[in-house]
């Protein structure tokens, strides 16, 4: 009784082991030993893909924190500008002409400080997207990479699945 079930199980194991070779062979772009190659050569290209990204995303991880400090530093200098502009406004209004051609330069300095500013918040704010586009990049060909692992061991497993031999003893 004990020797019938174990029997059982093995043959509907080996049975739903068959079938769900059979079901992922089917879904895959390679299915047999002879596409290993092709295989070998998309799974590579894919991993250079993928290096090549990690370059760039640590390319762009770098130039954050130079973009930070550019974002920084150009709000206080902005900032100390627009206040040596307002200084020498106050000077001006007593009608000297040298104060106010001073004033006037302060103000436009000012104004190409907080330009400076402005742009360096935008290309920080660029370089994070640009960071999130080759994240989504790499995981999306770690994805194809696991789906060309999977598609391996499938062809490993319907390669090593035993054929029908002929039995030798009882051949007509």
């Amino acid at each position: 009784m004990y020797y019938k079930n174990i029997k059982r199980i093995l043959s509907i194991s080996l049975v739903l082991t068959g079938l769900l070779s059979a079901t992922v062979a089917h879904g895959q772009k390679y299915k047999t030993m002879s596409d290993t190659t092709n295989l070998n050569k998309e799974y590579g290209e894919i991993s250079l893909e993928i290096s090549k990204l990690n370059t760039k995303l640590i390319e762009e991880k770098n130039k954050t924190a130079d973009y930070h400090s550019k974002t920084s530093s150009s709000a206080g200098d902005a900032v100390a500008t627009a206040q040596a502009s307002k200084d020498q406004a106050d000077v001006a209004t007593n009608g000297n002409t040298t104060d106010t051609k001073k004033a006037v330069t302060d103000a436009k300095e000012a104004d190409k400080k907080a330009n400076n500013a402005k742009n360096a918040v935008s290309d920080e704010k660029k370089n994070n997207q640009k960071i999130k586009e080759l994240s989504a990049q790499i995981d999306q060909k770690q994805k194809l990479l696991r789906d060309l692992d999977s598609q391996r061991a499938a062809i490993m497993v319907n390669a090593s699945l035993p054929v029908a031999l002929a039995d030798s003893v009882h051949t007509n």
